[in-house]
C-alpha cells in the first residue's frame, strides 16, 4: 500500500510530510482480520516503491491513496505498474473522487488502470476485497459491483453495489500502526508524526469531504491508546530530534479540543513534552466550540498547539450557501484574546471565493479577524475538491464560478520506476470569480493576503501595534495604508511580482496546463523552484531575507500616515514613540535566519522593553528615559537550534524558508532585547 508523497529534486522539500496514517490503520486491521501470508507494506516515497519492484517485482496487490496532493503521483505509478504486470489487482482510495455517478463514471474510464475505487473510510471495504480476491483466485472481474462503497467499470460502464461499507465504530478495533512497529521506518526526521484520536465531524460544511452525512458520527481510539501512542512517539522522536531531524506533531482531529478525552490527549503530549522533549510544535484544527477547553489544553501544553478560530467567511448569506455556522465575532474576539493569555499561537482561516462572497464582504471578514487579534490570519483560496458537495456541477453553476487549475507547491517531481522515467505534477481547480466576485476583485484580495501574511501575522510589528491600539487606531487601515504605500517604495518590486505569479499560475485550461507540464525541461522548473511554489510564503520569506529595509520603511509611511489620519502632529510625543517602537520591532527581527550571531544593538529614548511587559499601557510618559539607553537584541540557543534544524529540513531557498515561517510561530523566532544597563548593574552586583 503507498501513500505516495513528492519528494522534490533533493528529496528533502516533501509535498506531504506526515507519516502515512491512513495506509496504516487499513494494513493493520486488515492483518488483524485476516491471515495474510506476508505483512503489508507501506510505502511514503516514490523511490522506496521502485526499488521494491526491482528487487521482488510487481505485488499481486497495490493499494493506493489519492489525495488532492498525489493523484497524479499515486495514478502515475498505477500506470506503470499495470504496464509491468497487467493482472496486478489496483485498489484505489480517498477524497479526491467526485460524488456524482456520471463523473465517477467518467473518471474511472479515464484511468482504466484503477481495477477498485473505494470510497469514504477504507478498513472494511478494503478487507471485503482482500477477502473476495483470494476466495475466487484473484479475478477481478467476477468481483466488480458486489462489494460495498467499491465502484468498478465494467463493459464501459460504472458499476457498484448500491450499499456503503460499514464505518468502524470502535477505533480500537485499528490496531495502532505505531505500536505495533509498522511505524517505525517512518521515523526518519523528514515525516512529521499524525496522530488521530477521533473520526467523524456534526458539520456539513459543503466545501469540506467531511461535511457528507457519512461522516457525522463521531468514533473514537480509547485514551489509553493515544497516550500509549504519544508516549512510543515520543521516545522515538527523541532519537530523531538528536540526529537533527523534525520535533514537531499533526493531530489529524476536525475538531480537537471540543471533547473531554481531549484534554487527557493534552497531558500526555505535556508529559512527552518534560520526558523527551517532543513535540516543538502541535498542528490541529481546534474544534469552534468548547473554547474553554480548548484554552485549557493550550495551557496545559505550554502555548505549543496552534488554535484556530477558522471561519472561512462572516457574511450570513455566505456562511447560509455553505451550510455553516460561526461563532459570533465577540467570542471569536475573546478566543483570540486568551490565546494570548496561555501564550498560544492563534489563527483564523479564510477562503475566498466561497459562493456568494464579493470583495466587500471578503474585506469585512478580514478587518474583524484582523481587529480580534489573532496571531495569524491565513487566507486560502476556493480549492473545488471533488469529494465535496461544492463540486458538483450544480452548485458550481448556480454560483457561475470561474475555476482555473494550477500546479499544487511542492506537488511535482521526476521519479524513475522499474527503469521508466516518469514525469508528473498534480493540479488543484480554484474558483477564482464567481457572479458576486470579479477576477480582478480577486486579484486584489489577494494582495491583501500577501500584506497580512508579510506585515501582520504572526505580530511581527506587535510594539507597533500595541502602540496604536492605545489609542483605538485601526490595524485594518493600517494595513491597508501599508498595501497603499507600497508604490514607488522599495518593496514595489516585490508586489509586482506577487501579482505577476498569481495570475500566470492560473489555467484557464486543465489539459493545456497537463499538457505543458509534459514538454521537455517544465518538470525541472518547478522542482528547482523557478515556478510553482507557495506564493503566500515564499514571498513572505523574500520580504524577510531580501526586503527588510524596504518593510520597515513602508511601515514607518503607512504608520505616519494613519497619525496624520488621526490628527496626531508630526511632531508630537506619541510620533516620536512610534518611531522608537519601528525602530524597536526592525531590531527584533534583524538576521534571525541567518547570520545569527550578528550582533544588533540600538539606542532608544523609550522604554519598549517595559511597554511590552505591561498589560495595558494608555500614557507614553511613563516608558520616556531621562537619557537614552542602549539595548542588545539576542537570539538564544534553543532558537537558532531551531532554524537551523528546520533550513536543514526545508531548505535555504526562499520556499524552504517560506515553508519554515508558515509552521513555526515566527514571533518567537525574533531576538529577545537585553537592557545594557541592566547587564551593568549585574555585573557590579556579581563584583560585590
Amino acid at each position: 500500500m503507498s501513500d505516495l508523497t513528492y519528494t522534490g529534486q533533493d528529496t528533502q522539500s516533501l509535498g506531504a510530510d506526515t507519516f502515512p496514517l491512513a495506509i496504516g490503520c487499513i494494513a493493520t486491521y486488515a492483518e488483524k482480520q485476516m491471515d495474510i501470508s506476508r505483512p503489508i507494506r507501506l510505502f511514503r516515497y516514490p523511490e522506496m516503491v521502485d526499488k521494491a519492484i526491482k528487487e521482488e517485482g510487481p505485488p499481486d496487490i497495490f493499494g493506493l491513496s489519492n489525495f488532492v496532493w498525489n493523484s497524479e503521483l499515486s495514478l502515475a505509478v498505477a500506470r506503470r505498474i499495470k504496464e509491468l504486470r497487467p493482472e496486478t489487482a489496483i485498489i484505489m482510495g480517498g477524497p479526491n473522487f467526485p460524488i456524482e455517478t456520471e463523473k465517477q463514471q467518467e473518471y474511472l474510464l479515464d484511468h482504466p488502470e484503477i481495477d477498485f475505487f473505494v470510497i469514504h473510510e477504507g478498513e472494511v471495504a478494503f478487507l471485503n476485497i482482500l477477502k473476495g480476491l483470494n476466495e475466487n483466485g484473484m479475478d477481478l472481474e467476477a468481483l466488480k459491483g458486489k462489494l460495498p462503497s467499491v465502484k468498478s467499470i465494467k463493459d464501459g460502464k460504472i458499476i457498484a453495489n448500491p450499499m456503503s461499507a460499514e464505518r468502524v465504530r470502535d477505533l480500537e478495533d485499528i490496531p495502532s500502526p505505531y505500536l505495533s512497529g509498522k511505524f517505525d521506518e517512518f521515523f526518519d526526521g523528514r515525516l512529521w508524526p499524525l496522530i488521530q484520536t477521533k473520526r467523524g465531524c456534526p458539520f456539513k460544511c459543503t466545501f469540506c469531504t467531511e461535511g457528507l452525512d457519512y461522516y457525522d458520527k463521531i468514533s473514537r481510539f480509547s485514551v489509553n491508546t493515544v497516550q500509549s501512542e504519544v508516549d512510543y512517539i515520543g521516545r522515538k522522536m527523541s532519537q530523531v530530534r538528536a540526529k537533527g531531524g523534525r520535533n514537531d506533531l499533526y493531530i489529524a482531529d476536525s475538531n480537537f479540543g471540543m471533547y473531554r478525552e481531549d484534554v487527557e490527549t493534552a497531558n500526555a503530549l505535556a508529559r512527552s513534552r518534560k520526558l523527551y522533549g517532543w513535540p516543538d510544535h502541535i498542528n490541529t484544527s481546534t474544534g469552534k466550540n468548547k473554547k474553554e477547553r480548548v484554552l485549557e489544553i493550550a495551557s496545559i501544553v505550554d502555548g505549543k498547539i496552534v488554535l484556530s478560530g477558522s471561519v472561512q467567511s462572516l457574511d450570513p448569506e455566505v456562511l447560509e450557501n455553505i451550510k455553516r455556522k460561526n461563532i459570533s465575532p465577540e467570542k471569536l474576539m475573546d478566543l483570540a484574546k486568551e490565546a494570548e493569555n496561555v501564550d498560544a499561537n492563534s489563527y483564523c482561516e479564510l477562503i475566498l471565493g466561497l459562493p456568494g462572497e464579493t470583495r466587500d464582504s471578503h474585506f469585512r471578514t478580514l478587518e474583524t479577524t484582523v481587529t480580534a487579534g489573532f496571531n495569524k490570519i491565513i487566507p486560502y483560496q476556493l480549492m473545488i475538491l471533488k469529494g465535496s458537495e461544492l463540486g458538483t456541477t450544480e452548485t458550481i453553476e448556480k454560483f457561475e464560478m470561474d475555476i482555473r487549475s494550477r500546479v499544487l507547491p511542492r506537488a511535482f517531481g521526476a521519479y524513475d520506476i522499474s527503469g521508466k522515467r516518469i514525469k508528473v505534477a498534480d493540479i488543484e481547480d480554484v474558483c477564482v470569480a464567481s457572479k458576486t466576485l470579479s477576477y480582478e476583485e480577486y486579484l486584489e484580495c489577494r494582495q491583501m493576503h500577501l500584506i497580512i501574511t508579510i506585515f501582520y501575522n504572526d505580530i511581527i510589528f506587535s510594539t507597533v501595534l500595541k502602540a496604536l491600539k492605545m489609542h483605538d487606531l485601526s490595524i485594518f487601515r493600517w494595513l491597508e495604508l501599508i498595501s497603499e504605500s507600497t508604490n514607488g517604495s522599495r518593496v514595489e518590486g516585490l508586489f509586482e511580482d506577487f501579482r505577476k505569479h498569481t495570475d500566470t499560475e492560473l489555467w484557464k485550461d486543465r489539459k493545456e496546463l497537463e499538457a505543458f507540464i509534459q514538454k521537455p525541461d517544465v518538470i525541472e522548473k518547478y522542482t528547482s523552484g523557478e515556478i510553482g511554489f507557495n506564493l503566500l510564503y515564499t514571498f513572505k520569506a523574500k520580504a524577510f531575507t531580501q526586503y527588510l529595509k524596504g518593510i520597515v520603511e513602508v511601515v514607518r509611511t503607512a504608520t505616519h500616515r494613519l497619525l496624520k489620519e488621526s490628527n496626531f502632529p508630526e511632531d508630537s510625543k506619541f510620533a516620536s514613540f512610534i518611531e522608537s517602537a519601528i525602530r524597536w520591532d526592525s531590531k527584533r527581527m534583524t538576521d534571525i535566519l541567518d547570520e545569527m550571531d550578528n550582533e544588533v544593538s540600538e539606542t532608544f529614548a523609550y522604554n519598549m522593553f517595559q511597554f511590552n511587559l505591561d498589560d495595558e499601557s494608555k500614557d507614553i510618559l511613563p516608558y520616556e528615559f531621562s537619557v537614552p539607553e542602549k539595548f542588545r537584541f539576542e537570539l538564544n540557543e534553543e532558537q537558532k537550534d531551531y532554524v537551523h534544524r528546520n533550513l536543514g529540513i526545508f531548505g535555504d531557498d526562499a520556499p524552504g524558508v517560506g515553508r519554515l515561517l508558515s509552521n513555526a510561530h515566527t514571533s518567537k523566532l525574533l531576538r529577545i532585547p537585553v537592557p545594557l544597563a541592566s547587564e551593568k548593574e549585574a555585573r557590579k552586583v556579581g563584583a560585590l
